[in-house]
């Protein structure tokens, strides 16, 4: 989140551990490059067709979780579960964005796969799920709910949060107790923390802990965490923020309830994002070497670039700009390859001259 203030110069550099860190903290970055300094040459013919991206999308950022359809029950569901850097702009850069964080994570997938499963999903074909998505998406929301009941004991003890140095500190922000107490009608807030952001998109931004318990003693953590402006706004100015969440709602959770991921006016402390703390059912094998991590690590980058296909093609520019595309699927290809090669090799460069 936020903005660069180089477009040349990679932020949290010496904190990266390996080159897909580096590009999923840089999000900002990437928007401005590609406003500033990316030859777009050849993607020309692609740019026009806009629409509501992700923004940020990678692996790590689609996940399985409950959530609500309008009138209906909770449902698991693999979505896309970080709005944070969502915007309006060219779908193709969003694909290249996934394609460099892909590449820099796990360079032994291929580029095309990718690029047919987007196609797809961008021509409203639903691919089918990995078997590890398609076991998670057939658990019972019960079970989930008792995962984040235990993940809430195990940073809690009787009187409130464990706190741990660099991970859950003592609240200290300004914003009075009871003007969060207010959002929590149904439960009792039982303490307040605060999460250091020490890397990553959200540095420098407020993230507040709130322990709450219902009134069958199940505890649960919601975050609130500090609205920025997206990174997308570093490549073109963003609509109105309202107008803003509800066009990435319509893509990324058509039909869903969107309360449970929130933007929220914090009595006189501005935007918010209200979100519970979800419970990861997925552990990517980042590092892994072993040939079952890397066939599910190829698996799920395929689903996933589904799911950002069919985000797009929900929109009224994916029909012409898919259109455009199907004339000549091979310069398309040769066009994305060049742009996202460019900038990884920029990353790796400056990761290796850290």
């Amino acid at each position: 989140m936020g903005t660069s203030t180089a477009d040349d110069q990679f932020d949290q550099l010496e904190l990266s551990k390996n080159l897909s860190q580096l590009i999923r903290s840089n999000t900002p970055h990437y928007w401005t490059y590609m406003k500033h300094r990316a030859d777009l040459s050849r993607l020309k013919p692609y740019l026009a067709f806009k629409g509501t991206l992700a923004g940020d999308p990678h692996m790590g950022n689609f996940a399985a979780l409950p959530a609500k359809p309008i009138g209906g029950p909770r449902q698991m569901k693999f979505l896309n579960v970080d709005f944070d850097d969502a915007g309006h702009g060219p779908f193709v850069l969003d694909l290249v964005r996934y394609l460099v964080a892909v590449k820099s994570m796990a360079g032994h997938i291929k580029k095309r796969p990718l690029e047919a499963s987007y196609f797809d999903g961008l021509a409203g074909k639903l691919s089918h799920p990995p078997k590890e998505v398609r076991s998670l998406l057939a658990m019972q929301v019960s079970d989930y709910d008792d995962m984040v009941t235990k993940y809430a004991n195990k940073k809690s003890s009787k009187h409130g949060f464990e706190f741990k140095t660099g991970e859950i500190e003592p609240y200290s922000a300004k914003i009075p107790r009871s003007a969060i107490e207010c959002l929590f009608a149904a439960e009792k807030v039982i303490d307040l923390a605060m999460r250091p952001s020490e890397r990553g998109g959200s540095l420098g931004q407020l993230r507040i802990w709130i322990l709450a318990e219902d009134r069958n003693s199940r505890r649960r953590i919601v975050e609130l965490k500090q609205f920025a402006e997206p990174a997308t706004a570093n490549y073109q100015t963003q609509p109105p923020v309202h107008e803003w969440l509800s066009d990435v709602r319509k893509s990324f959770w058509p039909g869903l309830d969107g309360s449970a991921y929130d933007l929220i006016n914090l009595a006189g402390a501005g935007l918010f994002w209200f979100r519970e703390k979800h419970v990861s059912l997925i552990d990517l094998p980042y590092s892994s070497k072993k040939d079952r991590d890397l066939a599910f690590l190829e698996a799920l980058a395929i689903y996933d670039a589904n799911l950002l296909g069919l985000a797009h093609g929900r929109q009224a520019q994916a029909a012409p700009f898919r259109a455009v595309v199907e004339k000549d699927r091979e310069a398309f290809h040769d066009a994305t390859e060049a742009v996202a090669r460019a900038y990884l090799a920029i990353a790796r460069d400056s990761f290796r001259d850290k």
